[in-house]
C-alpha cells in the first residue's frame, strides 16, 4: 500500500504503477481506482489540524530527473518509509553517557517539526493569520514562518521542541513559548537580540528554558511584561532600555541579590523573585518608585535594609518562608522601623520567619503585651490592612501590641502559638480573624465592643479554650463562626446562678425530673440556645467537641445484622455504594 497525495488515500502499489505507465490518473479506466471515487477532490474532503501526526505530512521520496518519477510514483512516500522516519525521530535524541561530551549541533529536522509543513495545508490559510496556536505541535525551527504570516501579532509555541527563535515575523506583538528548549549564551557571537529581530514585542513568556543571559532582552522600548520563570539566570545587571516594563517575574532562578538598574524600568510595578537565591532585602529597593508588589518569598533572606529612603510606592510585601530574616533582631518586628520604610504598605506576609513579637518602640515588655494600650485613630500602623502570621512563634509565644495595628481587616495566624491580651483596643476595621491551633486558653473579653464588624472567626484545635461566653458577644456582626476541637462542653455550659437556685431543696418547690432519654437537658440543646444568640450566623462548624460528639457517634456494635441492614435501606444512600456493603456484591 502507498499514499497518493493527490487524492489522499492509500492505493495498492501494483493498480497505481500499472495505471502510471498507461498515462495520467485523470486519463484512467474503468479499473483504475480515481473513477471509482465520487465524493471530490481531497482539498474539498479533507481537513488537517495544526497538531495533526507527522504521517499526515508525509515527504515525498527522491524524484528521477528524467520523468520526475519516484520508486511509487509523483508525491506518493511508502508507508514504512514513514514509519522509519517517525522512529527516527523519536530515538534521535538520546541519553549522554557518563563522561561523554555533550555536542551543541542542533537536531536536524527531517519529517517532524517544519512549521511550513504545519500550516500549508488544504484546510488553512495563515496569510491573514494574526493569532497562532501552535501548543505542543511538536515544532523544532520557525524557518518560513514570516513569509506565509505576515500579519501575525500573537503566537503561543509552548510545550515544543525549539532551540531558537530566529524566523518569527517582526511585527510580533505577544510571545510565548514557554517550556521548550531555547538558550543565550552570552558566548555566542552572532546571538539572537529582541529589539533588532523582534523590536515591537509588548509581551514575552519563556519560562522553562534554558536562558542564562537577561541582556537579550535590552532595548525593547514596548516590552510591558516579560516572564522567566524556571530558567538560569543568575544577573540582572545586563536589562537596559525597557523603560515601559510594568511586569518582571523571575521565578525559580539563581539570583542572589537584587541588582536590576532601577533607572533602566521606572515604570515597574510588579516583581516576583519567589525561590531564589537572595540574601537581604537591599534599601535600594526605594529607587523603583512605581513599585507595587514584591514577592521574594522562599529565598535565603538573612536581612532587610530599613534604612535610606522610604518605599512608598509598595502596597503589598511577601517575604515568607525566610526564617533567617529577623535573626539580626530577635525576631522583633519594630512596627516604628517598618513604618518608615513601608509608609503606604496594606498587606504584609511573614509566614514562617520566626516572627517573636510585634510591637512599636518602647513596647516591647510582655507585661505590657497583657494589658491593653489606649491609642487614637492616628497612631500604630495606619496604613497595614493584612497581615500573615502563619507558623510562626512555639515558645515563648507571639506577643502582638493590637494598638499599634488597630487598622486591620484581616489577621490569618494559624498554626502560631500566640498570647492574647485580656482585652483588646478598638479595632473597627477588623473583619476576619483566624487563630486556630494557637495554643489559646481564653479569649479577650470585651470582642464585642473591640471588634464590632467582625465577619469571620477561627478559633478551632485550641482544646483549652472553654468560654463560649466572649464569641456571643459579636451577636450583631458574625457569619462565620469554626470552632472545631475546642474545650467547648460541660464547663463551658454549666448551669447559671438562676437555674442552681430554682433547684434549691429549701426552696420548697416541686422537683421535676428529666426526660427519660435527657433530651430536655442535653447539652446540645444547651449549646443551641446559646449560639441562637447570633442572629446573623451563617456557617457554622462545631465538629470535634464534647457537646456535639453524640451527634457524630458510629452505631453500636450491638445492633443485629438485620437492623443495619434495615437502617441502610431506610437512609439515602451514595451514588455508587450497595446497602449490603461489600459482601453484597
Amino acid at each position: 500500500m502507498v499514499l497518493n497525495k493527490e487524492i489522499g488515500e492509500w492505493v495498492n502499489i501494483n493498480d497505481y504503477t500499472q495505471s502510471s505507465r498507461a498515462g495520467s490518473p485523470d486519463s484512467r479506466g474503468t479499473h483504475g481506482y480515481a473513477q471509482q471515487d465520487s465524493r471530490g477532490p481531497a482539498s474539498q474532503r479533507s481537513s488537517i489540524s495544526v497538531h495533526s501526526h507527522a504521517s499526515a505530512f508525509p515527504l515525498p521520496l527522491p524524484t528521477d530527473k528524467k520523468n520526475g518519477a519516484g520508486p511509487y510514483g509523483i508525491g506518493l512516500i511508502s508507508p514504512v518509509e514513514n514509519q522509519r522516519k517517525h522512529v527516527h525521530e523519536m530515538t534521535e535524541r538520546r541519553p549522554v553517557r557518563r563522561g561523554t561530551v555533550s555536542r551543541d549541533k542542533p537536531i536536524e529536522d527531517e519529517a517532524l517539526g517544519s512549521i511550513v509543513q504545519r500550516l500549508m495545508t488544504p484546510a488553512t490559510s495563515p496569510e491573514a493569520c494574526t493569532i497562532l496556536d501552535l501548543t505542543g505541535a511538536g515544532i523544532r525551527n520557525l524557518a518560513g514562518l514570516s513569509q506565509i504570516t505576515s500579519r501575525l501579532e500573537a503566537i503561543c509555541l509552548a510545550g515544543n521542541k525549539l532551540q531558537s527563535l530566529a524566523g518569527l515575523p517582526t511585527g510580533l506583538v505577544c510571545l510565548r513559548a514557554p517550556s521548550n528548549w531555547i538558550r543565550f549564551s552570552p558566548n555566542d557571537q552572532d546571538r539572537f537580540m529582541f529589539a533588532r529581530e523582534l523590536p515591537h514585542l509588548e509581551e514575552i513568556d519563556l519560562s522553562a528554558n534554558e536562558i542564562s543571559d537577561i541582556s537579550v532582552f535590552s532595548g525593547l522600548r514596548h516590552l510591558r511584561v516579560l516572564e522567566l520563570n524556571r530558567n538560569r539566570i543568575d544577573s540582572l545587571r545586563g536589562l537596559h532600555g525597557c523603560r515601559r516594563l510594568s511586569h518582571l517575574r523571575l521565578r525559580d532562578n539563581f539570583l542572589f541579590s537584587l541588582d536590576l538598574v532601577a533607572s533602566e524600568s521606572p515604570l515597574l510595578t510588579t516583581l516576583d523573585m519567589f525561590n531564589n537565591r537572595l540574601r537581604v532585602v537591599p534599601a535600594s529597593i526605594s529607587e523603583f518608585g512605581q513599585l507595587a508588589k514584591v514577592n521574594m518569598v522562599k529565598n535565603d533572606l538573612e536581612k532587610i535594609e530599613l534604612f535610606g529612603t522610604a518605599a512608598e510606592g509598595i502596597r503589598e510585601l511577601r517575604l515568607s518562608e525566610n526564617p533567617l530574616i529577623l535573626r539580626h533582631n530577635g525576631g522583633v518586628v519594630d512596627a516604628d522601623q517598618w513604618i518608615a520604610k513601608f509608609p503606604n504598605l496594606k498587606t504584609l506576609y511573614l509566614d514562617v520567619c520566626s516572627v517573636r513579637q510585634l510591637s512599636r518602640l518602647g513596647s516591647a515588655d510582655d507585661n505590657n503585651m497583657q494589658s491593653v494600650v489606649s491609642a487614637d485613630e492616628n497612631s500604630g500602623w495606619p496604613s497595614l490592612f493584612n497581615l500573615s502570621l502563619r507558623g510562626n512563634a512555639l515558645r515563648p509565644p507571639l506577643a502582638i501590641d493590637f494598638s499599634c495595628v488597630s487598622n486591620m481587616k484581616n489577621l490569618y495566624a494559624p498554626d502560631t502559638q500566640m498570647s492574647l491580651p485580656r482585652t483588646l483596643p478598638p479595632m473597627n476595621y477588623m473583619l476576619q480573624l483566624v487563630i486556630c491551633n494557637a495554643g489559646l486558653t481564653q479569649l479577650p473579653v470585651n470582642m464585642g465592643a473591640a471588634l464590632p464588624h467582625l465577619r469571620l472567626l477561627d478559633v478551632s484545635n485550641n482544646p483549652d479554650l472553654h468560654d463560649l461566653a466572649p464569641i456571643l458577644q459579636l451577636s450583631a456582626s458574625l457569619e462565620t463562626l469554626k470552632c472545631r476541637s475546642v474545650g467547648f462542653g460541660d464547663a463551658m455550659i454549666g448551669p447559671t446562678p438562676l437555674e442552681s437556685s430554682a433547684h434549691d431543696w429549701g426552696s420548697g418547690e416541686l422537683e421535676t425530673f428529666p426526660d427519660a432519654n435527657g433530651a430536655g437537658s442535653s447539652d446540645e440543646q444547651k449549646m443551641l440556645k446559646l449560639l441562637s444568640k447570633l442572629r446573623r450566623l451563617r456557617k457554622l462548624d462545631f465538629r470535634f467537641n464534647k457537646c456535639t460528639a453524640d451527634l457524630y457517634a458510629t452505631l453500636s456494635s450491638s445492633i443485629s445484622g438485620a437492623a443495619s441492614v434495615l437502617d441502610g435501606v431506610l437512609s439515602p444512600q451514595v451514588p455508587g455504594t450497595s446497602v449490603m456493603g461489600d459482601g453484597g456484591h
